[in-house]
């Protein structure tokens, strides 16, 4: 049901949660995996390809959550604006949903968003401008077209989030429903 997102797909990934260079400070995933439902998987390949249109490619950061995770941030995170609860399931834990920022091809460096990923700050929503670089408002302005271009939807507190729009049509997974095991 989960199709891994990989190089080959012409992504980079750093995937975080498998890492200590996150929010908790530890590793919550045993392995550094990108997966998301089909649907959801097309529509990145697809905005994928008009990055790079643009001279870009992508960084995924997260993909699918296991409800389970969807757990553990809801009880660390203090503001609960940035994070979905999981009594009703959230986004990454259905397989729709990706956290990703763009890379100039060129030089394999990240664009300046401003802030970096799962900064839980105001100064990482989509409106934000004060206290911003005109270069981190164009840059976000350009995902932000590129992955609606594409299909996806945003959330306003975080620019490097976004999910399908349709999210009644999946049902939350549980780290039992990975190929070739948990995360």
């Amino acid at each position: 049901m989960l199709k891994r997102v990989t190089e080959d797909d012409g992504f980079s990934l750093d995937i975080r949660y498998a890492t200590d260079n996150n929010l908790l400070g530890r590793p919550i995933y045993a392995r550094p995996v990108a997966l998301l439902v089909p649907e959801a998987h097309g529509k990145l390949c697809d905005a994928a390809a008009r990055a790079r249109a643009l001279g870009l490619t992508m960084k995924v950061f997260d993909a699918f959550r296991p409800i389970e995770v969807q757990w553990i941030f809801w009880e660390a995170v203090e503001d609960k604006s940035f994070v979905g609860d999981p009594r009703h399931g959230g986004t990454h834990p259905r397989g729709i949903a990706v956290d990703l920022t763009l890379v100039d091809a060129a030089t394999s460096a990240e664009l300046d968003m401003g802030t970096g990923f799962d900064a839980f700050t105001d100064l990482a929503g989509h409106g934000a401008i004060d206290g911003l670089s005109a270069e981190a408002v164009r840059n976000r302005a350009l995902l932000l077209g590129i992955m609606t271009a594409a299909g996806w939807v945003h959330i306003d507190a975080e620019w490097w989030h976004y999910n399908l729009p349709n999210t009644g049509d999946y049902r939350p997974l549980a780290a039992a429903d990975v190929p070739d095991g948990p995360m």
